[in-house]
């Protein structure tokens, strides 16, 4: 059984089509543009010192018309989002450590209503037994 010329196209067309994953898709949701930056432009996937580097140059090339550079808005952009990322991963990290402090705190320091109930409970198991041995050694004598 021969695939027509069509049929074969269609499949290898399928066949390279791209799966995207649910946070591909919900970036995209969030914005189209910056998915589309993320994926297909090159300084996107350049690290923070290339693009400093690239910033300077443009601002050597431009002098004080640098800042109106589409390039260097784009650079400029990208940058403040990674910084932004990196500020919001620590501010997550100080917040996590706050949190693991203070449950530490909940579980050394004994709530005193707690403490003062367990001892009333202990005292009374106590002092029943004590009254049923009293009245066992009545009961033997």
């Amino acid at each position: 059984m021969r695939l027509t010329t069509m049929e074969q196209r269609k499949k290898q067309q399928h066949n390279s089509q791209r799966i995207f994953t649910a946070s591909e898709v919900a970036e995209f949701e969030y914005c189209p543009l910056a998915w589309w930056y993320e994926q297909f432009e090159p300084a996107a996937q350049e690290d923070t010192e290339e693009l400093f580097a690239r910033l300077v140059e443009i601002e050597q090339e431009h002098d004080t018309q640098a800042p109106t550079v589409p390039e260097y808005q784009m650079i400029e952009q990208l940058l403040v989002r990674r910084g932004a990322f990196e500020q919001g991963q620590q501010q997550h990290l100080e917040h996590a450590e706050e949190v693991a402090e203070i449950e530490e705190e909940r579980v050394t320091v004994p709530n005193p209503s707690t403490t003062m109930r367990r001892m009333m409970a202990l005292a009374l198991i106590f002092a029943l037994l004590a009254l049923a041995l009293i009245v066992v050694a009545l009961v033997i004598r």
